[in-house]
């Protein structure tokens, strides 16, 4: 059996689109040997230590593996989750990592990163897709001093050589590939073919290269979250006071955002855009994306991170 490949995410940059169109099992591809990603999460990530049972999920995971064997198709288990949740700030990824190299010691890693400000501007648009009631000052905002109750997006973590430099730690440097995302989005062929060459698994592109949940556009967003103060249940915003309106409000949200104008597109993202750079501008972001650049081996600043 070939080494096992896990593919981390981050989300937000493109693990919908290698799940459903890359690990489809067409056209000689291979099939993601855990397609059910709620089930691995609620195996791998979910549990807490006290409820972590190694041994019986090694053995599930070790049953997947021989079904994905028998197929002839190569081990690639891929599940963003497994790199955190960004509306928990990324909490439990540290502690993700060191499960799965007590499940697959042997393993390959991919982690796909996104410059950190059209990263966090994707990440806020997905909670209010899912849920979230935040507009972007409000999603950024640190928490009040004592106000600890729950998991909070984290900005710290988008430094990303850190979370690199342990993946390293953990399963050495050699076994961890770290591609951008917007490589990947750009020329998808070029940038599979270095996962094909560093997991030595096939991995012909697919002819569908677009993305699967692109962001809403602006316009919608800011009508969205209103619906999802008012009606949408999620583990966002637990209780709205009408959840019967949530159909009916966001369909009414998706006719708003199709009559959005790119001029007016423009000057709401331009808006989001400052905020997050405001609130980014303590972060020594340029110096982590030196350090990533020299650990992966490309000029991140060729493809518009700042360094």
């Amino acid at each position: 059996m070939k080494r096992p490949l896990i593919h981390l995410g981050l989300h937000r940059t493109g693990s919908t689109w290698f799940q459903q169109h890359v690990l489809d099992g067409r056209d000689g591809r291979p099939l993601n040997t855990l397609p059910d990603r709620a089930e691995a999460a609620a195996r791998i990530v979910l549990p807490r230590e006290l409820d972590f049972d190694a041994d019986s999920t090694r053995r599930w995971i070790d049953d997947r593996i021989a079904e994905i064997d028998h197929r002839g198709s190569s081990v690639i288990i891929s599940n963003e989750r497994f790199s955190g949740n960004p509306a928990s700030g990324w909490s439990d990824a540290e502690r993700n990592v060191q499960r799965l190299a007590s499940l697959l010691p042997e393993a390959r890693i991919l982690l796909v990163v996104r410059e950190q400000h059209a990263l966090v501007r994707s990440i806020w648009l997905q909670q209010i897709r899912i849920g979230g009631i935040s507009g972007i000052e409000d999603f950024l905002r640190p928490l009040d001093s004592g106000d600890h109750r729950l998991p909070a997006f984290d900005p710290g973590f988008l430094g990303f050589d850190r979370f690199v430099d342990l993946l390293d730690r953990v399963f050495g440097a050699e076994n961890v590939l770290v591609l951008p995302f917007e490589g990947l989005r750009d020329d998808p062929a070029r940038h599979l073919a270095r996962v094909e060459e560093f997991s030595k698994i096939p991995l012909p592109p697919p002819p569908d290269t677009g993305p699967v949940f692109s962001a809403p556009p602006l316009l919608e967003a800011a009508v969205l979250r209103r619906v999802n103060l008012l009606a949408v249940r999620s583990s966002l915003h637990r209780a709205p006071p009408f959840p019967r309106l949530a159909r009916p409000g966001r369909r009414i949200a998706s006719a708003i955002g199709r009559i959005a104008t790119k001029s007016g597109e423009t000057r709401r993202r331009a808006h989001a855009d400052r905020i997050i750079k405001e609130r980014l501008s303590d972060l020594d972001l340029p110096a982590s994306n030196r350090r990533l650049s020299s650990r992966i081996g490309l000029d991140l600043s060729a493809f518009g991170w700042p360094t």
